[in-house]
């Protein structure tokens, strides 16, 4: 009897679990499938949704990566004027900071001066480890000093999860980031012209130096280089940037910007095997895989036009309550799914006064619409409500004739009146009795 009862048990167990996985298997049918990351990320450059992660708040070494940050924090001096493109720069005998036996290099010594354009060049490019440490000490005054700012800046960005300690990505158990954070860390930067440009650069020539030829320079992002070292078959159309990254404790790391359809994505993959020698790459392969997927389920898709009737705003003016039409100022359009009703959009609207004393000119801002959808809390746009010219106002409620007041006379001849109605009615009944006693 015990192993009926223990066989049964057995059999239950597995019928429960057979009805459950084809559930499992149907929600995660959809998602991409990645071979090796060990973090992942793709996401909306725009409004900074992310469509898909996989373990994207985990802490990662970022090998090169880390001069995303470096990259940005330089465009930004640049746009700010505490340093220009033609400001000629001496490296230092710290330019080797940090720096092993293995490092990537653009092989600038000692002693040698370039221009800062060049040099930004050499770590977007070349991924040239000295070219980093120079470019802090010309923008910081010292490495460390730059590396509180790049800290600082993280922060700034909402980067939960990122501590760096050096400006190159050469490995530290102290110098992390997420690929959460690296998403918003590559947003950040393509929004600024002299980043994506840099990033997004695929051959570059140096001038000549004090101490070196011109040097050749070519990124080695496959996406966007035919003929990169890794492969020549991961090229991706579209795609515009951005970084290249490994060391043997990171693995094989690439953050890409890809350009379609008026949308620009940001995809992070971390931790990703490679091999050399066959040159397979799953940093390219499994970053291909989350841009197919999200191409293929998502659109560029217009979410509300321009002059879309939204909300009425209430008046109330001279006494009269009415309403004037708001209409959308301009269109939204975003990156949504390709099955998305539209039409079903929750909308959320925001007026700036609860009841308008005057009717408002044609073309006034008086709030704004939000269009979200309510299943996943995903808001697709805000918009600022005009008004329109079909201000409206309520009929009228006819009005009841109070009765008028009698005049003393009046009452008078009424209350004699009801009287001898009284008096003739009393007078009629007590002639139906005698009549009835009579009959009797």
């Amino acid at each position: 009897m015990k192993k009926l009862r223990i066989t049964a048990i057995a059999l239950c167990l597995s019928i429960a679990l057979c009805a459950v996985s084809p559930c499992a298997l149907a929600e995660d049918e959809g998602a991409p499938r990645l071979s090796s990351a060990q973090s992942a990320l793709i996401g909306d450059l725009a409004s900074g949704r992310i469509l898909y992660n996989v373990d994207a708040y985990s802490r990662r070494y970022p090998a090169s990566l880390t001069k995303i940050m470096t990259l940005l924090l330089a465009v930004e001096a640049v746009e700010a004027g505490t340093a220009a493109l033609d400001d000629m720069v001496t490296a230092s005998a710290e330019c080797k900071t940090g720096l092993g036996n293995d490092s990537s290099t653009a092989y600038i010594d000692w002693g040698e001066t370039m221009s800062l354009k060049d040099l930004l060049y050499c770590a977007a490019l070349a991924s040239a480890n000295e070219a980093c440490n120079i470019i802090a000490e010309h923008i910081a005054g010292s490495i460390s000093a730059f590396v509180e700012l790049m800290n600082a800046r993280a922060a700034e960005l909402g980067c939960s999860g990122t501590h760096f300690v050096n400006t190159h990505g050469m490995p530290s158990s102290e110098h992390y980031t997420t690929a959460h954070d690296l998403f918003l860390i590559a947003c950040e930067g393509m929004r600024h012209a002299l980043f994506a440009q840099l990033v997004g650069t695929r051959e570059y020539t140096t001038s000549a130096t004090n101490d070196s030829a011109p040097r050749s320079l070519e990124s080695s992002n496959a996406l966007i280089t035919r003929d990169s070292p890794y492969s020549d078959k991961y090229f991706y159309p579209g795609a515009v940037g951005i970084k290249t990254g490994y060391t043997s404790e990171a693995g094989y790391c690439l953050v890409s910007a890809v350009q379609r359809e008026n949308v620009t994505v940001i995809a992070v993959v971390l931790g990703a095997d490679g091999d050399p020698e066959s040159k397979e790459f799953d940093s390219f392969a499994d970053t291909v895989t989350l841009l197919d997927w999200c191409f293929e389920k998502y659109s560029y898709r217009s979410i509300v036009e321009k002059g879309f009737a939204a909300a009425r705003q209430p008046l109330s003016v001279d006494g009269k309550s009415g309403s004037v039409t708001l209409v959308c100022a301009q269109g939204i359009n975003a990156l949504a799914a390709r099955d998305l009703d539209v039409s079903a959009l929750e909308k959320t609207v925001t007026l700036n006064s609860e009841t308008l004393d005057a009717v408002p000119d044609e073309g006034a801002e008086l709030g704004t619409v939000s269009f979200s959808d309510s299943a996943d809390g995903t808001v697709y746009g805000t918009v600022a409500l005009v008004a329109s010219n079909d201000a409206q106002f309520d009929e009228p409620e006819p009005q009841q004739t109070a009765p008028q007041e009698l005049r003393p006379e009046q009452k008078l001849a009424t209350v004699i009146v009801c009287a001898v109605a009284v008096f003739l009615l009393l007078v009629f009944i007590l002639l139906l009795v005698r009549r009835s006693r009579k009959q009797f």
